[in-house]
């Protein structure tokens, strides 16, 4: 990159960087100028559609039967879109010792996007968004990954050489330049002090901004866009807007992956800061009212499956496990037993009869055995 067609409206400045190439440097939060008006009804649906998201969350007694599976979800998508593939059943088989799944490091590295989050969220109690918090979830990220997947990267640590975007592994053509590694410990902190303010604006705007803000920086050798996403979860559970971590947005950006990093590069070149906002707020409105239909076919799903046993007159038990499937839908038996404090033959009891009854089914060739409840991985879906 060298001007490259940034110009007067560039959102940062171009400093050297190696191969005589110029790297952008944005400008500190908020941006002098953004015209509100641009995206009032993107701004309007989006806090409506957050507004009823954070309602369900605090009407659902358990909201680990839905945050579990829904973090799951988010790092399959976030995952996804930087080149790491799984599904989501693939996952919970991984997460519950399946042999030929635990074999895939991809399922490992997908895993490690759901401690690193986990790690984050749980974070936020004893710290606020920081450079340490976010360097301690890209630690946990690249934790044990491939050698080809980020494993040369030093984990934890801000980018030590220069890294950039596109160029097929070239510099000299590639699309965007981030900062240079002196650049970004400064450009880090300046971040964290806009998003820990006093005086904030729209939460959903700040975060629109952060997340642009982090991604132009790109302060680590591999996973800016994965720690980049997280650090919206993370933004919206400090500020109160959610309680609880529902709102998860990597499976739409991943459908709309070239307009997300269009727009995104449009703000450093054009100053495109509302086209962008307005994307973001589409994106938060969308993904709020998929989650809601997810959450809602959850819902539905487990009441339905309680009501059958419940009507039948079955073991308490039967209940027990049809919530635990709710927050995992693959589990080996052993888990069942431990997590409802029975034996292994009580729990094989009960699941031997949801299997009858064609709620769950046994995973062929996994030792331990393992059974999946494909209803609730089926509701997990969207659409």
């Amino acid at each position: 990159m060298d001007k490259n067609g940034f110009g007067t409206k560039a959102t940062g400045i171009l400093m050297p960087t190696i191969g005589a190439r110029k790297a952008f440097v944005p400008n500190a939060l908020p941006p002098a100028m953004v015209s509100v008006e641009r995206f009032l009804p993107e701004l309007s649906r989006a806090t409506q559609a957050v507004g009823e998201l954070k309602g369900i969350g605090r009407s659902v007694p358990n909201p680990l039967l839905l945050i579990r599976p829904l973090q799951r979800r988010e790092a399959v998508s976030s995952s996804s879109m930087e080149g790491t593939y799984t599904t989501l059943t693939d996952l919970f088989l991984f997460e519950a010792g399946a042999g030929e799944a635990a074999t895939r490091g991809d399922n490992r590295e997908v895993l490690n996007y759901v401690r690193a989050l986990e790690g984050a969220i749980d974070g936020l109690d004893i710290l606020p968004i920081s450079t340490r918090l976010i360097r301690d979830a890209h630690r946990v990220l690249l934790s044990g990954v491939a050698n080809n997947r980020g494993a040369s990267v030093e984990a934890g640590e801000l980018k030590r050489d220069q890294n950039w975007i596109g160029g097929r592994g070239r510099i000299d053509s590639a699309r965007f330049i981030p900062a240079p590694p002196a650049e970004t410990p400064r450009a880090l902190d300046s971040l964290m002090g806009f998003v820990n303010r006093e005086v904030r604006a729209s939460p959903l705007i700040d975060a629109a901004l952060a997340h642009y803000q982090f991604e132009a920086i790109h302060p680590f050798a591999d996973g800016n866009g994965r720690v980049g996403r997280m650090l919206i979860t993370l933004m919206l559970i400090e500020n109160g807007t959610l309680p609880q971590p529902l709102l998860y947005m990597s499976p739409y950006l991943e459908r709309h992956k070239d307009r997300y990093i269009d727009l995104m590069y449009a703000v450093s070149r054009d100053g495109a800061w509302e086209d962008w906002i307005a994307f973001f707020l589409e994106a938060v409105a969308v993904s709020a009212e998929e989650t809601i239909a997810v959450v809602e076919r959850l819902q539905d799903l487990q009441r339905a499956y309680r009501d059958q046993f419940q009507t039948a007159r079955r073991s308490a038990l039967m209940l027990r496990i049809i919530d635990l499937a709710f927050e995992r839908p693959v589990r080996s038996i052993s888990d069942f037993a431990e997590a409802l404090g029975v034996t292994y033959q009580g729990a094989a009891n009960n699941l031997n009869e949801l299997i009858a009854q064609g709620l769950a089914e046994e995973v062929g060739g996994t030792y331990p055995k393992l059974i999946r409840f494909p209803g609730v991985l089926a509701a997990l879906q969207v659409g």
